[in-house]
This record gives structure tokens, C-alpha cells and sequence, in this order.
């Protein structure tokens, strides 16, 4: 089986720092835990990179770029394929308007 290079962006470190910042103020332990259990699925797109769904859209365009999403509750984890390179593009909160802050910001990688 092949194994993927994962490449986190600049933005999805920056989402994980404010991850870690904003749970560990409650509790450090919890904030520790969600950072795991990201990472963890993360790696395992290393080997199985087509586990994510293909982010929906009534604009092809988005479809046509190649994004994936898996949900790891309440975060979700928005990646690319390319080659034999899984661009971690930003882990965000469900809550949040990811639509806006993926497609807004531009997409780094490739």
C-alpha cells in the first residue's frame, strides 16, 4: 500500500494552535485528547487518502479543486490530493462558517 506525504498548511498549524489555546483554558487534558484524536486521523489519510468524503457544492468549481472532508467531532479536516501529497488545508470547527474561511482565504499548497 502507498503511503501519502502529509503537508500541513500554514493555516491548519494556526487552526491547531487555536485549538489547543482555546480548549486547554477549560481543561488541558481534554485540549491534549482532541489534538490526538486530529492527528490521528490525519495519519491515517497517510494510507488511506480517499476515506474523506468529496466536499459538496452546487458550484462544480469547488468539487473540481479537489477538496475532501472528514469530521472528527466537533472539528472538521479539510484536505487535498496531490500526486503522492495530502495537503492538510484547515481543521475548523462545525460551527464555523468553513465555506467562507476555506474558499475566502485561497488554498496553500501544490
Amino acid at each position: 500500500m502507498e503511503q501519502y506525504k502529509i503537508v500541513y498548511t500554514t493555516n491548519t498549524v494556526d487552526d491547531l494552535d487555536g485549538i489547543f489555546d482555546y480548549t486547554s483554558d477549560d481543561n488541558r487534558g481534554a485540549a491534549i485528547k482532541m489534538l490526538e484524536r486530529l492527528e490521528k486521523v490525519i495519519l491515517k489519510l497517510g494510507g488511506f487518502p480517499r476515506m474523506g468524503s468529496v466536499l459538496s457544492s452546487d458550484d462544480f468549481q469547488f468539487i473540481e479543486t479537489g477538496y475532501r472532508k472528514i469530521v472528527v467531532h466537533p472539528y472538521i479536516i479539510f484536505y487535498r490530493i496531490s500526486k503522492n501529497v495530502i495537503y492538510i488545508a484547515r481543521v475548523l470547527h462545525s460551527r464555523q462558517d468553513w465555506m467562507k474561511l476555506i474558499f475566502d482565504s485561497g488554498f496553500e499548497g501544490e
